[in-house]
């Protein structure tokens, strides 16, 4: 059972980051009035999801994940989710965090503790409990960097401290275990390094080292293409952008490669459900609103 006083101190901590925007990357943190339903999003990296406030659906691989405060989700690397986020009855409010283990911190916690892994229970699950541990080491995260600067160095050894405590849980095996890079995830990649590129099938073949032809088959053979994937990388981009961040739409949709805010609008709908701009209304109310309604809680 995981105490009140780290609830209440992660919930303290993950308001005024979401409030002041003060998050670091990897380190997603999502609040909404409204009921937020978003199809076919990827995960590109390992992520570890947990609503504070409300609870989070997750329909992954044609199964069904429901989290509630107090539980987390572990989703691995590779998957196409529908995520809901879905405000607590009788006040309205959805507050929930995403942690992105990107391959970089992989590799720094394989080069620290790959010893450890013969040890470690690695059988994948969804969805457990969350501890005292895991959830008072986010808070001291959290606090930290409402105060001090930090950098991805800083962040990467926070979430291999994080894996760690989950891995002796025997709760890592979804965030550790590889599915292995497929052609498409490192078609990805390339696009990642700069979305607002007018990419060609050219450009990824001469870096690719290999001919149009043979990565145009090799996609089609893991039934994709590269229209696709420059797509899908740049809308799963967008909708990162739009969750974490203040940035005005039309900036997001000129920096993720999008000509025009309307072609961006539309594309984005189509693939999760909802505009940029009604997802950014979902999550709008005054910072005034938080801190009454945490009192309410408080008295309850």
């Amino acid at each position: 059972m995981i105490e009140q006083k780290i609830i209440s101190r992660l919930e303290m901590s993950m308001n005024e980051a979401f409030i002041t925007g003060q998050t670091t990357r990897n380190f997603w943190i999502n609040g909404c009035q409204q009921l937020q339903r978003l199809t076919k999003m990827d995960m590109s990296a390992p992520v570890l999801m947990f609503p504070i406030v409300g609870h989070k659906r997750v329909v992954a691989e044609h199964q069904v994940y429901d989290a509630r405060p107090g539980e987390i989700l572990m989703l691995p690397k590779g998957i196409r989710c529908d995520v809901e986020n879905i405000p607590e009855l009788g006040h309205n409010r959805f507050l929930g965090a995403s942690l992105v283990f990107d391959q970089s911190t992989i590799d720094l916690f394989g080069k620290a503790y790959s010893d450890g892994l013969k040890d470690w229970e690695l059988t994948p699950k969804w969805k457990a409990p969350g501890s005292n541990e895991a959830y008072s080491l986010i808070a001291d995260w959290l606090a930290h960097d409402q105060k001090y600067s930090t950098d991805i160095t800083q962040t990467r050894h926070r979430l291999v401290e994080l894996l760690l405590v989950l891995a002796r849980q025997g709760l890592a095996g979804n965030l550790l275990l590889s599915r292995g890079d497929t052609l498409s995830e490192r078609v990805t990649q390339h696009f990642m390094t700069d979305l607002s590129h007018d990419w060609s099938v050219q450009d990824l073949s001469n870096t690719l080292a290999m001919s149009e032809r043979t990565l145009r088959r090799r996609l089609q053979a893991e039934k994709t293409g590269f229209r696709d994937l420059l797509e899908d990388a740049r809308l799963n981009q967008g909708v990162e952008r739009v969750i974490s961040s203040d940035m005005p739409i039309g900036q997001i949709a000129f920096e993720c490669g999008y000509q025009s805010q309307s072609r961006f609008a539309e594309r984005f709908r189509l693939r999760f459900s909802m505009s940029p701009t009604e997802l950014r209304a979902t999550q709008k109310r005054p910072a005034g609103d938080v801190v009454m309604l945490d009192q309410q809680r408080a008295g309850n």
